[in-house]
């Protein structure tokens, strides 16, 4: 029994290390700040391809979380600006199934243009902290 619990472990060392531990992704984190003309970002989306491999995270209050992979990469990027507080959330009825919460109101904050033709390169060489400030076209 030993031999075969020393024989499995042993495979899935080899495997794990053939393999990356990571299936083979290449892929670091990044975060940072995420903002538009100098304000935070409140709520979006940002992607990030190198013309074989993407990746990407969201951003909340200003700032991003994303999994990249290493290189020049072009940054495309969705954004919000928040409009009103944030809504009360009613207390369910006994027995009642749970509902979807009332979502903060919101209105877009970045140009369509932002998403379909993007135009910010960010290199990134290791994961870390990389700002992505984006520009609007008024703003140039």
């Amino acid at each position: 029994m030993k031999r075969y619990f020393a024989t499995a472990l042993l495979c899935a060392a080899s495997l794990a290390f053939l393999t990356g531990c990571g299936g083979g992704k290449n892929e670091v984190e990044i975060n940072g700040a995420a903002t538009l003309d100098g304000a935070p970002i409140d709520l979006g989306i940002v992607q990030f391809t190198n013309g074989s491999a993407e990746g990407g995270g969201n951003v909340q209050d200003g700032s991003y979380t994303a999994k990249v992979p290493p290189g020049e990469l072009t940054v495309r990027v969705r954004g919000y600006r928040y409009t009103g507080p944030e809504p009360e959330i009613p207390e369910p009825q006994p027995g009642a199934p749970p509902s979807t919460p009332p979502q903060r109101p919101r209105e877009p904050m970045t140009p369509e243009s932002m998403w379909q033709n993007p135009t910010f390169k960010l290199t990134v060489k290791k994961g870390g902290t990389y700002d992505l400030n984006f520009v609007s076209e008024e703003a140039e």
